[in-house]
C-alpha cells in the first residue's frame, strides 16, 4: 500500500504489476535518465512497499565496482557501509554482481540460508531484509548495471514477479538508452549551434579576407574582404564574379582552378585587383565545401604584398653580404684583364714609337685588348645582374647556362687557394621556369660556403692536401638534379636540421650573416623546387631539385653583325658623354662609317646643340655635370616622342628603372663597357624609318 514499509507476501503479483505500470508512466513522461532511475526507485519502495529499491551502474576495468545512482525506501542506509562489485570475487559473486555478469536475474529467496548472500547478511538482517532480486539493465555490451528489490519477507519473488520485474528492467534499458540518444543529441545540436557561431565570429572577425564562391560566382565574403578589397558598406559583393577580383596576370591561372578545382587543400599566388583597379599579391588556401546545400569553394586570402617587401629586402641584404664576402676575390678578377689591358697597349705604343710594330701585330694586339675588355664587361655585369633587385619577369631559362656563368664568376677566386673546380653539365637545354639571378645567386652562395670552408682546412692542413668542388647535374623527363659538393669538413648531423633557418651560421663573428642559406632554400622553392643537404662521406653535399619546362624553351640572344663603313650615309649622330676620351673614340668610329657627329660634355650643352642643329640620334650617358642624362631625355621627349635615344651607362641599377620609364621601341639601354658593333647595330636599326 502507498507510503507503507511492510510487504505483504499474499500479492507479490499484484505489486509487481503496479510496479511495471506505473514505471511505464514514468518511461513515458521522462525526459532526464536520473530523474526517471529515482521515479522507478520511489514507485517501488513508497508505492509498493519494497524496504529497498536501488540502480547500480558497472564501472568498467579495472574497478569493476557497482556504484549506487538511484535508490528509495525505508533502508536506503543500507547502502552505504556495503560494497559490491561485478567481478569475479568475494563481493563480486553476490546477486548484483551474478546478474550483471551473466545478463540474467539472480533472485535470493531467503537471505539467511542462501550462501551467495553470506557477505551481506548481517547487514541485511540490521534492515530487515528476506528476500532480494536482481535484474541485468541491458544486454551484452551495452549492459550499464542492475536494479535490485528487497523484501521483508523471504520468497517474496515468485515466478509472476520475475517475470513482470524483468519486464521493467528491459523497459528501463530501452528508456535509458533512449535517454541518452536524446541526450547526445541534444548536445549535439548544442555543440552544432555554438560550433557554428564560434566560427561565423570567427570568419567575420578573421583580418582576413574569406569568400565562397560556386563555379566561379560569389555567394559569401566576411568584412575583411570588403575591407581589403575597398568596398564600402553600401557594396555588395555577393552575386559578383570571383574573376573581377584577379589581375589579368593571374587570370588564366583562376579560370583554369575554377573549372577544375583541385583535390583536398591548396595553397597558390596570385595578384588580385582592388575595386579601385590597385593590384596585390595575394596567398589563397583553397578547399571545396558545401554551403547551404551546394558544392562550393571556400577561399582565404591573404594580403602578402608587405610580406613580399620584407622577403625581397631579406634577399637583398643576403645578395650585399655575399657580395661583401667576395669583394677581395672581385678585385683580383678584374685586375687580371686590366693588368692585361695596360701591358698590352703600353708594350704596343712602345713598339709603334720604335716603328717595330707591324700592321698585323697591332691587328692581334688590339684584338686581345677587346677580348680582355669583353672579360672585364662579362665580370662586372655578372655582379650588376646579381646584386640588383631582382623585378624580373618569371621566364623559362636554361638552367645549366645559369650554373655555368655563376660558377664562372668565381672560378678565379679558387684557384689561388689551390682548390679545384669540376663541371659536369647537361650538353643539351635544361629549361626551368623562374628567374635567372635568383639560381645564380644560390650556386654562388653554395659555391663560396664551401670556397670558405676549404680555404680554412687549407690553412690548418699540411702541404699536399688540395681543395675539390664539383658540380654536376642530371636530368630525366621531369626534373634537373644539380649537385653541389666538395671534400670539406662537411656538416655535422648535430646542425643539419637548423642550416636553413634565417639567421643560424657556424661562421665566426663578422664572416656570415647566416641569411644564404635560408634565402637559397627560398628561392628554390619558389621555383617549385627544393634544396636539400645530403649524406656524404667526405664534405658537404647540397642538392638542388628543379622541375623541368617541357612546354617552354630559353630565350636565345639575337647575334649583331657590324655595320659596314659608310652604311649611315651623312645622319647626324649626337655624343653626350662627360669623358673626353669616351666621347671622341665614339666620334672617331661613327664618322668612320660615314655619320656627322656632334660632341657635348653636360646634359645643358647637349641641349643647346640639339635645338640649334637637331640630331638623328642621341648616345648618352647618365651621369654628367651641370644636367644629367635623364633630364636631357625628357627635354629631347617632350622635343619630339619619336626621337632615337641610347643610353651608355655603368650607373647599377639605371637599366631596370630607364627600362621602365623610357624604354621603348625608339630607345635602346647599353651596359658599359659596351662593344660599338652592338652600339652600331643599334643607330642602324633606328636610322630606319619608323613603321607606320
Amino acid at each position: 500500500m502507498p507510503g507503507s514499509s511492510a510487504f505483504d507476501p499474499d500479492l507479490p503479483p499484484e505489486r509487481a504489476v503496479t510496479v511495471l505500470a506505473r514505471a511505464t508512466e514514468a518511461l513515458v513522461r521522462a525526459t532526464d535518465e536520473y530523474e526517471l532511475l529515482e521515479e522507478i526507485c520511489l514507485i517501488g519502495a513508497e508505492v509498493v512497499g519494497y524496504r529497498l529499491v536501488w540502480i547500480g551502474y558497472a564501472r568498467p576495468a579495472p574497478s569493476r565496482m557497482v556504484v549506487p545512482v538511484a535508490m528509495a525506501g525505508v533502508a536506503r542506509s543500507y547502502l552505504d557501509n556495503v560494497r559490491v562489485s561485478w567481478a569475479d570475487e568475494d563481493i563480486g559473486r553476490g546477486p548484483t554482481g551474478i546478474a550483471i555478469r551473466t545478463g540474467r536475474p539472480c533472485i535470493v529467496a531467503d537471505t539467511e540460508t542462501d550462501p551467495i548472500f553470506a557477505p551481506w547478511r548481517e547487514a541485511a538482517r540490521r534492515h530487515g531484509f528476506r528476500s532480494t532480486i536482481a535484474l541485468p539493465i541491458g544486454q551484452g555490451d551495452d549492459r550499464v548495471g542492475a536494479l535490485m528489490f528487497y523484501a521483508d519477507q523471504p520468497g517474496a519473488f515468485d515466478a509472476m514477479a520475475v517475470r513482470l520485474l524483468t519486464g521493467l528492467a528491459g523497459n528501463l534499458a530501452h528508456g535509458i538508452a533512449a535517454l541518452r540518444m536524446k541526450a547526445a543529441h541534444d548536445r549535439t545540436i548544442r555543440e552544432l549551434a555554438e560550433s557554428e557561431e564560434r566560427y561565423r565570429l570567427l570568419i567575420e572577425m578573421s583580418p582576413d579576407p574569406v569568400v565562397v564562391h560556386s563555379q566561379g560566382t560569389i555567394l559569401f565574403a566576411n568584412p575583411a574582404t570588403a575591407r581589403v578589397l575597398g568596398a564600402g558598406p553600401e557594396v555588395s559583393l555577393v552575386g559578383r564574379p570571383l574573376l573581377d577580383m584577379v589581375h589579368e596576370d593571374s587570370r588564366s591561372m583562376a579560370v583554369s582552378r575554377i573549372a577544375e578545382p583541385p583535390p583536398g587543400r591548396y595553397l597558390g599566388h596570385y595578384r588580385l585587383l582592388r575595386l579601385d583597379g590597385q593590384s596585390f599579391e595575394a596567398e589563397v588556401s583553397a578547399c571545396s565545401i558545401t554551403f547551404r546545400g551546394l558544392p562550393a569553394r571556400l577561399l582565404a586570402i591573404r594580403d602578402i604584398t608587405e610580406r613580399n617587401q620584407i622577403q625581397e629586402q631579406l634577399l637583398q641584404a643576403s645578395k650585399l653580404a655575399t657580395l661583401g664576402e667576395m669583394a677581395a676575390g672581385l678585385v683580383h678578377e678584374l685586375s687580371q684583364p686590366l693588368n692585361i689591358i695596360r701591358l698590352t697597349a703600353e708594350g704596343a705604343l712602345m713598339l709603334i714609337e720604335r716603328g717595330k710594330a707591324s700592321p698585323e701585330w697591332q691587328a692581334q694586339q688590339f684584338n686581345m685588348i677587346a677580348e680582355q675588355s669583353e672579360r672585364a664587361a662579362e665580370i662586372i655585369d655578372d655582379i650588376r645582374i646579381f646584386s640588383r633587385r631582382d623585378t624580373s619577369p618569371v621566364q623559362v631559362f636554361d638552367a645549366s647556362q645559369a650554373v655555368r656563368a655563376a660558377a664562372d664568376v668565381l672560378a678565379g677566386q679558387l684557384s689561388p687557394d689551390g682548390i679545384t673546380l669540376d663541371l659536369a653539365l647537361p650538353s643539351d637545354s635544361t629549361p626551368v621556369r623562374g628567374r635567372r639571378v635568383q639560381l645564380e645567386q644560390v650556386v654562388m652562395n653554395l659555391l663560396n660556403n664551401s670556397h670558405h670552408a676549404l680555404r680554412d682546412i687549407k690553412h690548418a692542413t699540411p702541404r699536399g692536401w688540395h681543395g675539390h668542388i664539383s658540380i654536376r647535374a642530371e636530368r630525366d623527363d621531369r626534373q634537373l638534379r644539380i649537385v653541389i659538393a666538395d671534400n670539406g669538413p662537411g656538416i655535422p648531423e648535430a646542425i643539419r636540421s637548423r642550416i636553413f633557418e634565417p639567421f643560424f651560421t657556424t661562421k665566426e663573428a663578422g664572416r656570415g650573416t647566416g641569411l644564404g642559406l635560408s634565402v637559397s632554400f627560398g628561392l628554390i622553392a619558389a621555383m617549385g623546387g627544393r634544396l636539400e643537404v645530403e649524406n656524404s662521406a667526405a664534405g658537404a653535399c647540397f642538392v638542388i631539385h628543379l622541375p623541368l619546362d617541357k612546354d617552354g624553351s630559353p630565350s636565345q640572344p639575337v647575334p649583331t653583325c657590324a655595320p659596314s663603313p659608310g652604311a649611315f650615309g651623312n645622319a647626324h649622330v649626337m655624343v653626350v658623354d662627360d669623358e673626353d676620351a669616351a666621347a671622341g673614340a665614339l666620334a672617331h668610329y661613327l664618322r668612320a662609317l660615314g655619320c656627322r657627329v656632334s660632341i657635348a660634355g653636360t646634359g645643358e650643352r647637349a641641349w643647346e646643340l640639339f635645338r640649334a642643329d637637331p640630331a638623328d640620334v642621341v648616345i648618352t650617358d647618365l651621369r654628367m655635370p651641370a644636367g644629367g642624362g635623364e633630364e636631357l631625355m625628357e627635354k629631347l621627349r617632350d622635343f619630339d616622342p619619336l626621337l632615337p635615344i641610347i643610353i651608355v651607362t655603368g650607373h647599377l641599377g639605371a637599366t631596370e628603372r630607364l627600362a621602365e620609364n623610357f624604354q621603348d621601341d625608339r630607345c635602346a639601354v647599353l651596359k658599359k663597357p659596351v662593344a660599338l658593333n652592338q652600339l652600331g647595330e643599334f643607330v642602324a636599326t633606328f636610322l630606319q624609318p619608323p613603321a607606320e
